[in-house]
């Protein structure tokens, strides 16, 4: 073909339009290519979207808090390949991999002897998180645990929780101390409830005050957990000593038909005072006995979140506090009754009966408040030990753990021991309730009345085109 023909060939009307497509396709991939590359530079939050009902794989505001304050580098070792890792660990670690200071690894124990021999005692899929000479290990069971609670097992993901909190602990200088008082017939921390205090960094430890001489210099917070018997006189002395020199204390109770003057004492000095006798409530505000009492969450710190939740609580066998105005105490309400509340005094052990009768002191009591004073003093007041009681955690579905971690970590973070609390998220699927009637309106929507209108349009149709 001589060059005249060529001319005419590529001037011809076709070619033109050939020529413009051809074009516009290479602008097209050019444009596609730059977007993959702009896109594959972007965080893995702003690439990925987390559309889980419980947002598992997506990071909350506290790690977010604890990622833009971390000014050490840290090395987060998953104990498996990358392609036989769990999807919920890779796409949460994602997000952790945009720090700057964090650097996730995938390395495989079964290719990687020295790895193997060093982690023998972990399962595949384990986290290890490192910063320098520290670490912390966590047990892929740790990160998938599975509960028993209203007649049916839930499974969970804690990867969040238990990550962020091996970060804190790696490159925290300083963890809270938590000092556990005994020797007046206390309970003893469930392995459940042990295991939250322990993911919260928070090293707790027993205490005789009989016999240890005071409470510790390093202690952050002390634990008065369900004594059955009296403080003596300088005991009482001694804590309540020590919140006034800006201790910080959490006192949980449990009911006893023993005399407890100097137990009081340490409430009554913080602006409370323990009622005699065990709360009843009214009908919206118990589950099935008037003893197990499902109070209002009252609004403030340590609250908030769980009231956004809409959660639930309850505190069995729970007494009752009323403020007695104490100077220079600010009381804050956490955890109320109803107004229509009563008590009913327990003898020998027994009730006579759970009805409201002439002669019972009647009205809204506090069931859990923070009592703070000016010098920086803090006591947590919770009337019923069932609250963290594995019997009630474990079998229903409730917001009694939350609410004491988030206790335990509103008086710890402040000594600047990092301390953070994240709960597991669910992954069991969320079910949808339909009322009868909404079924029976959706059943004939999508049977009847939309399979009928297809018919009457196609009819419509039809005969419109048969006309023509």
């Amino acid at each position: 073909m001589n060059k005249p023909d060529l001319k005419r060939a590529f001037g011809t009307k076709s070619s033109r339009y050939g020529s413009y497509s051809a074009l516009m396709i290479a602008i097209v991939i050019a444009v596609v290519i730059v977007v993959n590359l702009l896109a594959g530079a972007l965080p893995a939050k702003v690439k990925s979207v987390d559309l889980s009902a419980n947002k598992v794989y997506s990071i909350g505001s506290s790690t977010e808090k604890v990622l833009k304050n971390l000014n050490k580098d840290v090395t987060i070792t998953v104990l498996s390949s990358k392609d036989n890792a769990q999807d919920a660990i890779k796409e949460l670690l994602a997000n952790y991999d945009d720090s700057k200071h964090i650097k996730v690894v995938y390395d495989d124990p079964s290719v990687n002897v020295a790895l193997s021999n060093k982690y023998s005692n972990l399962t595949e899929g384990s986290v290890v998180v490192k910063c320098g000479d520290k670490e912390q290990t966590i047990d892929s069971s740790a990160l998938y645990p599975s509960d028993y609670a209203s007649g049916s097992y839930t499974s969970s993901f804690d990867g969040e929780g238990q990550i962020t909190s091996a970060i804190q602990y790696v490159t925290s200088k300083k963890l809270p101390k938590m000092y556990t008082v005994t020797g007046h017939g206390e309970a003893t921390l469930s392995t459940s409830v042990s295991s939250l205090v322990k993911k919260q960094n928070i090293q707790a430890t027993d205490l005789n005050l009989m016999t240890s001489g005071g409470i510790p210099d390093d202690c952050d917070l002390l634990m008065l957990y369900a004594p059955t018997s009296d403080y003596t006189a300088e005991e009482a002395k001694q804590i309540t000593e020590y919140l006034d020199n800006g201790g910080k204390a959490v006192l949980i109770m449990y009911y006893t038909d023993s005399d407890m003057p100097n137990f009081k004492s340490i409430l009554s000095a913080y602006g409370l005072d323990l009622q005699d006798g065990l709360v009843m409530e009214s009908a919206n505000h118990y589950y099935q006995y008037p003893m197990y009492v499902m109070p209002s969450i009252a609004s403030s710190d340590i609250t908030d979140d769980l009231a956004g939740q809409n959660a639930n609580i309850l505190m069995p066998n729970s007494l009752g506090m009323t403020e007695n105005g104490a100077s220079g105490v600010t009381v804050t309400p956490l955890l109320q009754t109803s107004d229509g509340a009563f008590l009913k005094k327990v003898t020998d052990g027994k009730i006579t009966t759970t009805e409201k009768e002439d002669g019972d002191t009647v009205g809204q009591f506090d069931v859990a408040a923070l009592a703070e004073k000016e010098n920086g003093g803090k006591l947590i007041a919770i009337a019923s030990s069932s609250l963290i009681d594995d019997n009630v955690t474990q079998s229903f579905t409730l917001g009694n753990l939350d609410f004491f971690t988030s206790c335990l970590t509103s008086l710890t973070s402040e000594k600047g021991t990092g301390t953070v609390s994240i709960s597991a998220k669910s992954m069991t699927p969320a079910s949808i309730t339909v009322k009868a009637m909404h079924s029976v309106i959706w059943a004939a929507l999508t049977i009847v009345v939309i399979p009928a209108a297809v018919i009457i349009a196609g009819l419509i149709v039809w005969l419109r085109r048969r006309k023509k």
